[in-house]
């Protein structure tokens, strides 16, 4: 798939400190870069009321994507710890 990063994506990163989140992120990245859709990615569910926005689940980690499917474009919103801020903005 074809992965674009946004700005509020950018600026969630710099502010991480964990390096074990930092690797994670890695990891899912490359498997999101290798998969031919969403369905090839685990513990993937769809935001309610919105069609087009997902969360990936890893650990205490939330990545937030929005899946362009005519293209197969992912677009990578945020990437936060699950607190009950996470989804506000969705």
């Amino acid at each position: 798939m074809i992965l674009d990063y946004s700005k509020d994506f950018e600026k969630s990163i710099k502010k991480l400190k964990d390096k074990i989140a930092l690797n994670i992120l890695s990891k899912l990245i490359e498997d999101l870069e290798k998969a031919q859709s969403l369905s090839e990615i685990s513990n993937v569910e769809p935001i309610t009321n919105h069609p087009f926005i997902y969360r990936v689940r890893r650990g205490d980690f939330r990545l937030i994507v929005e899946y362009i499917n005519g293209d197969v474009r992912i677009i990578l919103l945020e990437y936060l710890r699950r607190n009950e801020k996470t989804y506000r903005r969705f």
